[in-house]
């Protein structure tokens, strides 16, 4: 009989303590926790929104009335210099060791596809600098302008204006001893890998 009881005891208890653990905790039932999902990012959906090019003016400046061109765009493709960034004409000084942040408008042929997030991934970015010292004042041909450094900052939002989430913004150092611009040599190109990486920048002469 004592042996039976303690049976019963045991019995008892291990019902109790079952229920216990199956028994659910205080405000979370039986509700089933939502899986988050992660949405893959589609680089062709972010486009370049925003293109300021700063130039830090060296020893020798931009002279009053020589006309500067700055583009921004993808490294390749047709007519590619023609479909980004580009302001036009700037004729003002730009000083010995200033430095001066430009804005870009959007080209007369700007196409938004061709800036994609994904096409700059594919081709790299370019930014060139054209410096026409032409018409300015009968010493033209003695005119020179020394860049120290060449930087691009590149914003990259959807249709929305939404900013891309892993890659809203990109800023990029352009530097060399040889960017010297004068008559002659009035063409410099800053282009990078599809990386956004640097690769050496170079200067083109007048024809």
């Amino acid at each position: 009989m004592k042996k039976l009881s303690i049976t019963i005891i045991c019995i008892c208890f291990l019902t109790v303590l079952h229920a216990q653990i199956l028994k659910p905790v205080k405000g979370s039932g039986n509700i089933q926790q939502a899986s988050s999902t992660l949405v893959a990012i589609n680089d062709a959906d972010y486009f370049l929104a925003v293109a300021k090019v700063t130039v830090k003016t060296g020893k020798d400046n931009k002279e009053l009335n020589s006309k500067l061109i700055v583009r921004v765009y993808p490294t390749s493709g047709t007519d590619n210099y023609q479909k980004g960034y580009m302001m036009e004409n700037y004729m003002p000084e730009l000083k010995v060791w200033s430095t001066k942040e430009f804005t870009l408008p959007q080209a007369l042929g700007f196409d938004q596809a061709f800036n994609s997030l994904a096409h700059y991934r594919q081709t790299g970015v370019m930014v060139d600098i054209l410096y026409n010292t032409q018409g300015n004042g009968p010493f033209f041909g003695l005119d020179a302008w020394k860049i120290d450094e060449v930087s691009a900052t590149l914003e990259f939002k959807d249709k929305n204006g939404n900013p891309h989430p892993t890659m809203p913004s990109k800023t990029i150092y352009f530097t060399g001893s040889d960017m010297y611009l004068d008559f002659m040599k009035w063409h410099l190109f800053c282009k990078t890998d599809a990386y956004f990486n640097t690769l050496p920048t170079f200067i083109t002469k007048r024809e």
